[in-house]
C-alpha cells in the first residue's frame, strides 16, 4: 500500500531525518516499481537533500509512469527549468499541454519560461490560452496583462 509509505516517508521528513524518508521511499519503489507516486514523493525527497539531478530522474520515472497526471510533467518541467535545462523543460511542458491543455499550472510554467527566455509572443498565445481556460483566475488576468504590455 504505497500511501502508506509516502506517509511514513513524510512522517520521517517532519521529524528531520530526511534520510529514513528517502529509505521508506526507496523501499516502497523496490516492492511496487510502477508507482508513480512513490517516484515522486522520492523526487521532493531528494530536492530537499538539493539532489537535483537525482530529483529529476525520480521526477521523469514519475511522469512517464503516469503521464495522464499533469502534476507530474509540472514539476519535472519547473524542475528541469531551475537547473538551467529550459528546453528539455519546455518539451516536457509542452508534451503535457498537449495532453491536459487547461491545466492550470502547466500553462503558469509555459508562461513564465518562455517570457524569461524572451519567446514572447509564444507567451503571449499561452496567455491568451490560460485566461480563455480561466477566466476568473486573477493570476491567469494578471499574466495576460503582462504578457500583453511586454514588447
Amino acid at each position: 500500500f504505497v500511501p502508506a509509505y509516502v506517509n511514513l516517508a513524510d512522517l520521517m521528513r517532519l521529524q528531520g531525518d530526511e534520510s529514513k524518508a528517502e529509505a521508506i521511499l526507496r523501499d516502497a519503489i523496490a516492492r511496487v516499481p510502477d508507482s508513480a507516486v512513490a517516484y515522486h514523493a522520492l523526487g521532493l525527497a531528494l530536492t530537499r537533500q538539493e539532489r537535483r539531478q537525482a530529483a529529476i530522474e525520480a521526477f521523469a520515472a514519475a511522469a512517464a509512469l503516469d503521464p495522464d497526471n499533469p502534476r507530474y510533467s509540472y514539476v519535472l518541467g519547473v524542475a528541469l527549468n531551475t537547473i538551467g535545462e529550459t528546453e528539455r523543460a519546455i518539451g516536457v511542458l509542452d508534451d503535457a499541454h498537449e495532453r491536459h491543455p487547461n491545466d492550470r499550472d502547466t500553462l503558469v510554467a509555459l508562461i513564465t519560461i518562455h517570457r524569461d527566455s524572451g519567446s514572447l509572443p509564444r507567451a503571449r498565445e499561452l496567455a491568451q490560452r490560460l485566461v480563455g481556460a480561466h477566466p476568473n483566475d486573477p493570476l491567469a488576468r494578471q499574466l495576460h496583462r503582462e504578457m500583453k504590455g511586454l514588447r
